[in-house]
């Protein structure tokens, strides 16, 4: 039985959306081939469910994005088509069998206040400079 979706501030708004790799492998280690992956994946889901996308992070064992969903709805079939196909490709790209994300992505709602996204925003980019992973600003 699928659970509920999560709240999602009314009307829409800025999430910051976590998902970490099933014992904390390093199974997103950035390189080329993984990153053209995670894009692609990320691209398609964006497409289908027509997600607002203001920033990714993906690091070694976990990634976060920026997302603004329109309602709950929205969020959990984008999240459920991203965590589904890149747990396949990156999958096979590591012969990793089974699901990456074992556990529900992790969502934070962000103030409305400029302030606040803008400091989410740049705490999302400084993981770059602390640990070993790559940042890409979406539209």
């Amino acid at each position: 039985m699928p659970r509920d979706p999560r709240w999602v501030q009314e009307g829409g708004g800025l999430d910051e959306v976590t998902c970490v790799v099933i014992q904390n492998r390093f199974l997103l280690r950035p390189s080329a081939e993984l990153n053209d992956l995670v894009l692609g994946v990320i691209g398609y889901a964006q497409r289908q469910i027509r997600m607002r996308i203001c920033g990714l992070t993906v690091l070694s064992s976990h990634y976060h994005m920026l997302l603004w969903p329109e309602d709950a709805l929205q969020r959990a079939r984008f999240m459920e088509l991203v965590n589904t196909n890149l747990s396949k490709e990156v999958g096979r790209l590591h012969d990793w069998p089974g699901t990456m994300f074992p556990d529900r992505y992790h969502s934070v709602p962000v103030s409305d206040e400029e302030e606040a996204q803008v400091a989410r925003l740049k705490y999302l980019l400084a993981k770059g400079y602390a640990s070993y992973c790559t940042s890409f600003l979406v539209h």
